[in-house]
């Protein structure tokens, strides 16, 4: 794809399986979405053969998209994420491909999220390629767009935390 890469983890102080739990769990990904600020979302939690699919749409504001955007999006934008986990491999660790984009945008990305035990930990990582098939100045909004997934992603992890905490 060539685009802007995008690699994040976060580590919980929990197991593989109950990370996965939490993930793949359709209320707790309705509340990401609420501490995203979403106006609207839709989750989907499914099963095709021995894969689990998470598919989340959420409507979020345009408010802060660069002027230079704007004409691309409009007042709101669809996000559109799906993430299709694979049975667990023999140490508890699973893999996902992952795909999304923002809807009726030039605006993609691809790439793979991982939960895997470290230690007495488990980390939830996610390496993403973004991008924005804008002649010009897609890379100038590529790390704009970067950026926005991250916040969002931070919180997501953020709230995994609570989640397993019990203080969500």
């Amino acid at each position: 794809m060539c685009g802007m890469e995008l690699k994040m983890s976060a580590s919980y102080d929990a197991t593989p399986e109950e990370v996965f739990a939490i993930v793949s769990d359709a209320t707790f990904r309705e509340q990401a979405c609420e501490k995203t600020k979403a106006l609207s979302y839709d989750v989907k939690v499914s099963q095709s053969g021995g894969d689990t699919i998470v598919r989340v749409q959420r409507e979020m504001p345009s408010d802060d998209v660069p002027d230079i955007a704007r004409k691309f999006v409009g007042q709101t934008l669809t996000v559109v994420q799906t993430e299709t986990w694979h049975p667990a491999n023999a140490d508890g660790s699973r893999d996902a491909d992952v795909k999304g984009e923002i809807a009726n945008t030039p605006v993609t990305l691809k790439g793979s999220a991982r939960i895997a035990a470290s230690g007495s930990e488990t980390v939830q990582s996610i390496d993403l390629d973004v991008k924005v098939a804008v002649p010009l100045i897609g890379k100038k909004i590529e790390p704009f767009v970067v950026g926005a997934i991250r916040s969002g992603l931070q919180k997501e992890h953020d709230l995994g935390r609570d989640w397993h905490n019990g203080t969500n």
